[in-house]
């Protein structure tokens, strides 16, 4: 009998038309649907027509910096499989490009780039050291990739840094000139807000302005942001999704204001949510500003982080009265009284920060205290009994509370929160008067979240809890 020896078979040979429909479906896999139902020969309705394509984008929950993303991974296979993923321009619409102690190679962004071809593209540059380090190679390789990238942005989608160096990052007005109409989000994040290098100013005044019309999320440090107006005429849309500034002073720039930072806000209609983290800029009450309500713009969410008290108190006064729909304060000193909001959360507020005064300023339907060592039963207290100066409940449109992280505060005081606010608005004629106010007269709480405070909770407060809360959740 005779045998006829064969090559064993590997991954490297197979056909490349069968390599391709996998690493296709492989991309699809990857990406988001666009729509919430695929197409079907059976179906209709207006969201699932069945001779339209299934979109798909990127998906932005994938870990970029794993070293399974598509389509890096399949790409490092072997030679054969690289070179015909090259002829895919859609697989390389997503780059990620890293520059740390294993850098992306420029040549590498080069192929992938060309690529490409016309079509557009995200970039994602990192440095994935965790540990807040120096990294003396790290300017040097930004540069590089933002030359590389500099003749492409034109058809850029999302532009995104998350490096160790402020001063790594590359400079706004002297990276755009022109209109970036494709460009819907500028990232760029640092872990070490050191001082960038000066740039040479020569020429500057014949620059022109840099657009991006399309812009709904953008992220700077403090110094990006100055270096950005110093061309005044740059401009975005006039409805943003995110707009994130951090590490603001006068140190960066001696000229600039609270009050003109608020007069730069007041540029746009509407900023679904506003992150201003660490600003520290001096006020002056005698600058004119729109306050309040007669802001133009519109705030859906804010979130300060890192304020000092007399920014803190300050910022509050220009932006009181605006529309706003939830506020976060985060690590702050605060003072005075905080924006009236549907939704307020107070997290990592010191010990040494006075609840007490800052309480009877709250009219929040929502209200989360996270992580702040000050919250204790007499502070609960005071969300139980009306105040005796004014007659009226602190919070008293009050109906969602959640509590994490506070062990100061106990079972009783809790049990006294619900139990008189129930009482009071039983009194009052909730569900019983069909002229009930649900908006503006007391309720019972209606939904209390308690977890990682350490209270020891028994059986009988459970089932009490659950009697008299809607909806309670608890966890030690």
């Amino acid at each position: 009998m005779s045998y006829t020896w064969r090559e064993r078979a590997s991954v490297a040979s197979l056909p490349a038309e069968l390599l391709l429909l996998i690493l296709k479906n492989v991309y699809v896999q990857t990406r988001q649907g666009l729509i919430t139902i695929r197409t079907h020969d059976w179906c209709t309705g207006p969201l699932c027509k069945p001779n339209e394509p299934y979109l798909t984008k990127w998906n932005d929950k994938n870990d970029l910096k794993s070293p399974s993303v598509f389509p890096y991974a399949l790409s490092s296979i072997c030679k054969a499989w690289f070179d015909v993923m090259l002829l895919v321009p859609k697989f390389w619409t997503r780059l990620v490009i890293f520059v740390d102690n294993q850098p992306t190679a420029i040549a590498e962004l080069r192929s992938q780039l060309s690529a490409s071809r016309d079509l557009p593209f995200r970039a994602h540059i990192f440095n994935r050291q965790d540990a807040i380090c120096q990294d003396t190679a790290e300017s040097a390789q930004v540069k590089a990739v933002v030359n590389e990238l500099s003749p492409h942005l034109h058809r850029c989608e999302r532009l995104t840094f998350d490096v160790i160096h402020n001063s790594s990052l590359p400079s706004v007005r002297h990276t755009f000139s022109g209109s970036f109409p494709l460009l819907t989000e500028l990232s760029m994040r640092c872990r070490i807000h050191d001082e960038p290098e000066e740039l040479d100013s020569q020429g500057e005044e014949g620059r022109d302005p840099f657009l991006f019309p399309n812009l709904t999320s953008i992220s700077l440090t403090g110094s990006a942001f100055v270096d950005a107006n110093k061309n005044p005429d740059w401009g975005m849309g006039g409805n943003v999704r995110l707009f994130s500034l951090s590490h603001l002073s006068s140190f960066e720039n001696p000229n600039l204001t609270l009050t003109g930072l608020v007069h730069i806000l007041n540029k746009f209609h509407r900023i679904s949510s506003l992150e201003l983290k660490h600003i520290d800029l001096p006020y002056s009450p005698n600058e004119q500003v729109p306050r309040g309500s007669q802001l133009r713009v519109h705030f859906g969410r804010i979130l300060l982080e890192g304020f000092k008290r007399a920014t803190f108190e300050a910022f509050s006064k220009l932006v009181g009265g605006a529309d706003c729909e939830s506020q976060t304060i985060r690590a702050c000193e605060i003072a005075g009284d905080i924006n009236d909001t549907d939704f307020l959360t107070l997290e990592d507020i010191h010990s040494t920060e006075d609840l007490l005064s800052v309480i009877p300023t709250l009219s929040n339907r929502l209200l989360t205290f996270t992580s702040c060592s000050g919250l204790n039963d007499t502070c609960l207290g005071l969300l139980s009994k009306p105040n005796p100066r004014t007659g009226l409940w602190n919070a008293q449109t009050l109906r969602n509370l959640n509590i994490s992280g506070c062990p100061r505060i106990s079972v009783g005081a809790l049990k006294e929160l619900v139990e008189s606010r129930k009482v009071e608005a039983t009194a009052r004629g909730y569900e019983t008067n069909p002229h009930y106010d649900d908006f503006d007269e007391i309720m019972p709480i209606g939904s209390l979240d308690v977890y990682g405070c350490g209270l020891d909770l028994s059986l009988e407060d459970a089932q009490w809890f659950e009697e008299n809360v809607e909806n309670f959740y608890f966890r030690s």
